[in-house]
């Protein structure tokens, strides 16, 4: 690169006055354009290399694990005598959101079913999210809302299994448990029994399905009191929002009944994937 040239690495992030969530849908369905708004990263100015994280320049996921999500850059070069050359940015859409030409960087917490859900985090939850097998909004890292999300982390996880909604979700993975009231904050069956969690019961990993508010989420840890399903274990999902993990007593998106489903396992068993960052 010509010592003399300038660069500049800019993040491109949803506009923080942006609304918390888009829809496709009304009055009929449409990709709502997602606004971006670009944040120059200091540190990078001026350097050939720099390394870029996906620490949020907007508005952060609640519960975020550290170092986890997805982010979309821009790098301008100002040459000596003037004239300045652009990677793509956000007038590069597609679907409603950054394109393919974009520059996108997604981070995970960890290998695993939960941890590919982390990479969508930090970006805007879009009620009837949509797309073409390959270029979804949330396999382009544009976005998703709750079943999507769920969907997104079995189909990177290894399983062949189409974007749906949440009326026919239960076609891809098998019905665990129900619940269908709460009892001193514990999940119970219809025989008054709490809905366990542990060996050859519930576990971290399975889709909380609420048919009353249409939503669904992912069973994400078992805090206390251990072994059963109970307010304070932690959900991750979108609602609204841009993927969160919280308690369950936190969110307005769950109710009564709950079904529980269960992926199957994928092939060849848990793969590891290509690392935990993945990008274009």
């Amino acid at each position: 690169m010509n010592p003399k040239a300038r660069t500049r690495l800019a993040a491109l992030a949803v506009a923080a006055c942006a609304a918390p969530a888009l829809d496709n849908t009304r009055p009929s369905f449409h990709f709502e354009p997602v606004p971006y708004e670009a944040t120059e990263i200091a540190r990078c100015a001026g350097q050939p290399e720099c390394d870029a994280d996906v620490e949020p320049t907007k508005v952060a996921s609640r519960g975020r694990p550290e170092g986890a999500g997805a982010m979309a850059f821009q790098v301008q070069l100002t040459l000596e005598d003037g004239a300045r050359l652009a990677s793509p940015g956000a007038e590069a859409v597609e679907s409603g959101g950054l394109g393919r030409a974009v520059h996108k960087v997604a981070v995970r917490a960890a290998d695993g079913y939960l941890g590919y859900l982390t990479e969508l985090f930090d970006l805007p939850y879009i009620f009837g999210s949509d797309g073409p097998d390959g270029q979804h909004q949330a396999d382009l890292l544009i976005g998703s809302d709750c079943a999507d999300l769920a969907v997104y982390g079995a189909r990177r996880a290894g399983l062949q299994i189409p974007y749906v909604s949440t009326w026919t979700l239960d076609q891809h993975a098998r019905e665990v448990g129900r619940a269908v009231r709460s009892g001193g904050g514990i999940a119970r069956d219809a025989a008054g029994e709490p809905l366990r969690i542990g060996p050859g019961a519930l576990r971290p990993g399975d889709l909380l399905l609420f048919p009353g508010t249409r939503h669904v989420g992912v069973l994400y840890e078992d805090r206390d009191p251990k072994g059963v399903l109970d307010d304070g274990d932690l959900m991750l999902h979108t609602c609204w929002a841009p993927p969160a993990i919280e308690r369950l007593a936190d969110t307005g998106c769950a109710s009564y009944p709950i079904r529980v489903l269960r992926f199957p396992p994928p092939p060849g068993g848990q793969p590891s994937g290509p690392g935990k960052r993945i990008a274009w």
